[in-house]
């Protein structure tokens, strides 16, 4: 993967994550809703792997030769 690819997957998995979040705080507010029931731990889960995936090959990428 190159720098573009890397900071695509880095902003995807940040967005993920915050939907993640957010998506944990409207089931807590209406757990009777239709939201309620995704799997927002799971969502959330997948988001931060995706950033810390992302940050460890920036990390790669930049690292002196």
């Amino acid at each position: 993967m190159d720098q573009e690819t890397t900071f695509v997957l880095l902003a995807a998995g940040a967005a993920v994550t915050v939907a993640g979040a957010l998506g944990g705080v409207a089931r807590t507010r209406a757990p009777l809703a239709w939201h309620a029931h995704l799997p927002w731990n799971g969502i959330a889960f997948a988001g931060v792997a995706s950033v810390l995936f992302a940050a460890v090959h920036l990390f790669t990428l930049f690292r002196p030769a």
